[in-house]
């Protein structure tokens, strides 16, 4: 009995099987978001996580955006990566990105030299303590080497555990060039995101919505309807509470009595002494 249990186990409780006739549920599926300064290796991480090769004549940093869907049989959750460019003109346009995401992928160049590492991570600092990305998990992929530099070195240089702590985002590095140590980083990634799934879409929900009032707000305010729109909604009916003039008399009001009796009373008089 037991070895029938186990053999039915394996088939059809824990498995998706086509003799049983089951489907495995779906899987879930989370929004991730790729960035990095201009030549970090955003484009070149999110082909190799998607498993696409990359033409030649692709070699140019983004200037745009870019998507990717990574569904591994390894990986459980499926992965939608949306890469935004690096250069200066892009970055502005980072922060818009932000609610959508349930986490972020941030990409650096090791073998930079520490005044640019240290400007990446500057830039990272910015990202992550804006509330829309506070507490989300983060995953640092490095790209390229550098002699003498480990991971571990950039990790303690520039206080990346300190960091997390005062984000509260969990975070981990990794390096791309390294297929086993970036396989660990992205199950890491997806278990983080299952642990916090109902966590993360309350953000979602909150933050985007967030998003669209603070963006009709400004539409408002620019074409100047929202004054209008708060003098219609406030505005009130006046009412003439004191009867209208009519020449010189006062017109009386249709509740009024008929007459008007005016009753004078007079002591009686007290009885002379």
């Amino acid at each position: 009995m037991g070895l029938l249990c186990a053999k039915l186990r394996d088939c059809c409780c824990f498995q998706s099987c086509s003799c049983c006739g089951t489907s495995s549920p779906p899987m879930e599926e989370f929004q991730l978001l790729i960035l990095g300064p201009s030549g970090s290796g955003k484009t070149e991480l999110g082909h190799r996580l998607a498993r696409l090769p990359r033409a030649l004549d692709d070699q140019e940093a983004t200037n745009g955006v870019r998507c990717y869907e990574v569904s591994m049989e390894e990986l459980p959750a499926k992965l939608q990566l949306t890469e935004v460019g690096g250069n200066p003109e892009m970055q502005r346009l980072w922060k818009h990105y932000y609610a959508s995401s349930h986490a972020l992928i941030y990409c650096f160049n090791l073998a930079s030299d520490p005044d640019e590492l240290q400007a990446t991570f500057a830039l990272l600092t910015d990202c992550l303590r804006c509330t829309q990305l506070a507490g989300k998990p983060v995953l640092l992929v490095a790209s390229h080497h550098r002699d003498g530099v480990q991971l571990y070195d950039v990790e303690y240089a520039f206080g990346l555990e300190e960091l997390a702590e005062s984000c509260g985002c969990p975070l981990l590095i990794c390096h791309m060039d390294d297929a086993e140590d970036l396989q660990r980083g992205v199950r890491w990634l997806c278990h983080q995101l299952l642990a916090r799934k109902s966590q993360l879409e309350q953000r979602i929900r909150y933050d985007v919505n967030m998003q669209v009032w603070q963006r009709r707000k400004r539409s408002l305010l620019s074409s100047g309807k929202l004054a209008q729109v708060h003098r219609q909604r406030f505005r009130r009916q006046t009412r003439k509470i004191l009867p209208t003039i009519q020449g010189i008399g006062l017109m009386r009001p249709s509740t009024a009595p008929p007459n008007i009796f005016f009753v004078n009373s007079q002591q009686a008089e007290s009885p002379k002494l």
